[in-house]
């Protein structure tokens, strides 16, 4: 029986796999169904079980906590916003295909967690936006993720509340804005390493309550930074060469 994804995914969506909550248990958490129809903004056919939209009152887009796996096709070139907010979704893979993840895309899922994975997350090079609030508060993710090298804008509270997400995260190069509070509170962080100008660092205190020590940079100079011990983005550390680029710093 037909059922209804209540979403703001794009129009050019004709593809999504959904993992059926109800078969197995990680890492192998069942048959992808593909949804074949999109019929419309935020209406899209498929044959597994609803993701409500309740949207009700100052508490909107609360999905479905019964969601445990999202495999997301390869035909998807956009993940609107709201699509699995608050979804009870444990693991994510994102295609080569997507190239935009719109705001509180996953945010809230708070079981998302990349169990059986390194990296944790990985957001793939094909994308080139992280819209706002798009990981809010994903507090298990479990583990580094990975940055994809198109990225150009990491919006503002993206990875607020990760607390589990752990070094190396890298910051490449392809980054031109990075928004306010974007990595604060990802409190599992130890260094992170840089190849984005500082000019990037648009918002502030995107690295507010992030534990950070060292922040390695691929040429503090050339890329408008000052080297040492100082208050950055909200984080008291040290800023430092990163003198084996491309390869992160062992712990």
């Amino acid at each position: 029986m037909s059922k209804t994804y209540k979403g703001d995914v794009t129009g050019n969506v004709v593809e999504l796999n959904l993992l059926d909550a109800n078969e197995g248990t990680l890492p192998n958490l069942g048959t992808p169904t593909i949804i074949t129809k999109n019929t419309g903004p935020r209406v899209i056919e498929q044959v597994v079980g609803d993701i409500p939209d309740y949207a009700v009152g100052s508490s909107p887009y609360y999905n479905d906590l019964t969601l445990k796996g999202l495999v997301i096709g390869t035909s998807c070139t956009s993940i609107g916003s709201y699509s699995f907010t608050y979804c009870g979704i444990t693991s994510l893979s994102i295609p080569e295909s997507v190239t935009s993840i719109g705001y509180y895309a996953f945010g809230l899922c708070s079981a998302l967690a990349g169990q059986f994975k390194t990296p944790a997350l990985v957001i793939p090079d094909s994308v080139t936006s992280i819209g706002a609030y798009a990981f809010i508060n994903c507090s298990n993710i479990n583990g580094p993720i990975t940055i994809g090298n198109s990225v150009a804008s990491i919006g503002d509270y993206c990875f607020y509340g990760c607390l589990n997400i752990t070094s190396p995260l890298v910051i490449p190069d392809s980054v031109t804005s990075i928004g306010s509070y974007a990595f604060s509170g990802c409190s599992s962080l130890s260094d992170i390493y840089v190849d984005c100008p500082a000019s990037s660092w648009v918002g502030t205190q995107a690295l507010f309550n992030a534990n950070i020590n060292v922040m390695y940079v691929n040429d503090v100079v050339a890329l408008g930074y000052t080297a040492g011990t100082q208050t950055f983005q909200g984080e008291s550390l040290t800023i430092a060469n990163w003198d084996n680029y491309p390869n992160p710093i062992p712990n």
